[in-house]
């Protein structure tokens, strides 16, 4: 899925989601191509909120994180989330791989909207998000 050179794409060491030198971090690394974004997730023992699945909090950065990475996708700019609203559908239990999508679904100058899934392997929805976002520039 990768269009964009890595060596253009910022890098933010200790982000929580993202950052590959946070070793409290999920350090996910997403795909970005066309105004979209994709990553991986595999909760383990350390997400945990309810026995067995990923607590709501980290479910909702990871969605997050995934509209902000289709915003760069899109636009080659970073932003900030102003508004995020999640709704899970099912839960998201630890040890099951997910697969995670962003996407910019409207660009309104200096606001965007997105949206993003978590999703398993068979494209059943577990949860949803989407945004307004407000560009840095």
């Amino acid at each position: 899925m990768q269009t964009i050179e890595p060596t253009s794409i910022p890098t933010f060491p200790n982000c929580f989601v993202c950052g590959q030198d946070n070793p409290c971090g999920l350090q996910l690394k997403f795909s970005l191509h066309k105004g979209k974004s994709e990553t991986r997730f595999q909760g383990g023992s350390q997400h945990l909120g309810y026995e067995n699945m990923v607590h709501g909090g980290i479910i909702s950065a990871i969605l997050d994180d995934a509209i902000i990475w289709a915003l760069y996708a899109a636009k080659e700019t970073l932003g900030l989330t102003a508004e995020l609203k999640i709704r899970f559908l099912k839960p998201v239990l630890i040890k099951k791989e997910f697969i995670v999508q962003g996407e910019i679904l409207e660009d309104k100058g200096k606001l965007l909207i997105g949206k993003s899934t978590l999703k398993d392997e068979n494209d059943k929805i577990y949860a949803k998000a989407r945004a307004k976002i407000v560009l840095l520039k």
